[in-house]
């Protein structure tokens, strides 16, 4: 399964439930803040604090157990986590979660026959939707709604990825990724955009369905037709404009 990954129900560190950070959900979510905005007319409410957790880099084991009846997930504040899911000795997918994301590792539904692991791949900042955001706030309509559109992105979002892990032609495949990417939770710039995450040729190549020395060669065809480079820090370079 590779390093850096843990399947759910192996043991592995967990974050610990104590020594929690706070966080503002209004002030690191504008999104979520707009949404929230015709509820909270009073200046004196535009806050809404939530506990929150600091991942590392390195396999993540999310508690599987569930909370209780007012937790509304993990929302991703920044930071990058995988998803992945193994079919042992046959294949594996992985899903990316960014900022705005939102996770309920007790809802977990995969397949008998399928595992399940994540990991932390850029450091993360993850706010805890529970009892700590206040009395009566998790039955406040707008977050819910708030909530639930992001969870529905999620899922046509899935499907936007297998579409392009169904497309002819790995050099094709990678372009349409890193734009969506891209668009997701990089920046424009002058003449592209800007993707900030170090992704290696091997999680590229489980993104989009493909060996990883393909993907390798794939990359350096990019590189030379000056499409996709690689920055100083590791982030990768779009050039040109949306396919």
């Amino acid at each position: 399964m590779g390093t850096g990954w843990k399947v759910l129900g192996e043991s592995a560190a967990r974050p610990a439930a104590t020594n929690r950070d706070r966080v503002n959900l209004l002030e690191r979510d504008r999104e979520l803040a707009r949404m929230l905005a015709p509820a909270l007319r009073d200046r004196s409410q535009m806050s809404l604090w939530a506990a929150a957790l600091k991942l590392k880099r390195g396999p993540w084991v999310p508690d599987s157990d569930k909370p209780s009846e007012h937790h509304l997930g993990f929302l991703v504040v920044e930071g990058l986590v995988g998803r992945r899911v193994f079919v042992p000795d046959r294949g594996r997918s992985l899903e990316l979660l960014g900022q705005g994301d939102l996770l309920r590792p007790w809802h977990e539904e995969s397949a008998s026959f399928s595992q399940v692991a994540w990991a932390v791949l850029e450091p993360t900042l993850v706010a805890v939707l529970d009892e700590s955001l206040g009395a009566g706030t998790s039955s406040m309509p707008e977050l819910l709604e708030a909530l639930t559109d992001r969870a529905l992105r999620r899922s046509r979002r899935l499907a936007v990825s297998a579409a392009i892990a169904n497309t002819v032609g790995v050099e094709d495949r990678l372009v349409l990724l890193f734009w969506l990417l891209a668009e997701l939770w990089g920046t424009k710039r002058p003449g592209g955009a800007m993707l900030p995450f170090r992704l290696s040729h091997q999680t590229l190549a489980d993104l989009i369905g493909a060996r990883r020395p393909t993907v390798t060669v794939a990359l350096r065809e990019l590189a030379e037709r000056e499409l996709v480079r690689r920055g100083e820090s590791g982030e990768w370079i779009l050039a040109g404009s949306p396919p």
